[in-house]
């Protein structure tokens, strides 16, 4: 299981109103006033919150689909050498690995308070992914900034992601399949020797 498997866009108006209750409860009657399974769920890391947990999950899913698309490239051609296809123009991508350019942070503790800085980083960091590759019309966009943070901001950011993962998955699995027909249209050609047919 990748991070990509733990992308949160579930979230709902409830969740958030769970949220305010609890919160709620905590700040007339303090923490003790909670029952063990809603301390639990409270420490737990809600999904009606946004929080360093969040904002982790979403650094570290940036961080692997960069590492995916720039690695993608290497990995094809070693695939290739290793079935004898040779480079040839048909095995481009149709993204630029050069232009993946992100800086993830993926250490946010709970007493961290994001600057407007990081919070630029964490939007433009979605952004340049997004740009990368054609993804499906109604695909989200990231917010200028969290301004108006909401739960459907929230869902859109890892949705995002989700969506970008996806389309990655798609490509790849067209590469490898058009260098093993490749393979197998050169395997076949050499079959067929002189004075055979």
């Amino acid at each position: 299981m990748s991070v990509m498997d733990t992308l949160v866009f579930d979230r709902t108006a409830s969740d958030v109103q769970r949220v305010k209750t609890l919160k709620s409860q905590i700040m007339t009657n303090g923490f003790s006033s909670l029952s063990a399974a809603e301390r639990t769920e409270y420490l737990a890391g809600m999904k009606g919150a946004y929080n360093y947990t969040d904002m982790n999950r979403v650094g570290q899913a940036v961080a692997f689909l960069a590492g995916r698309l720039t690695a993608l490239p290497g990995e094809l051609e070693t695939y290739r050498a290793s079935i004898g296809v040779g480079e040839d123009e048909i095995f481009n991508l149709p993204y630029d690995p050069d232009q993946v350019s992100v800086d993830p942070k993926t250490n946010w503790t709970v007493s961290d308070i994001p600057t407007e800085s990081q919070i630029r980083t964490y939007l433009a960091n979605i952004s340049n992914l997004r740009s990368i590759l054609t993804l499906p019309s109604g695909t989200p966009s990231p917010p200028a900034n969290l301004n108006a943070m909401s739960y459907t901001v929230a869902n859109n950011l890892e949705r995002i992601l989700w969506v970008i993962y996806q389309a990655f998955l798609e490509v790849e699995a067209e590469e490898y399949d058009l260098i093993n027909r490749a393979a197998l249209d050169h395997w076949l050609a050499g079959e067929v020797y002189a004075g055979e047919i």
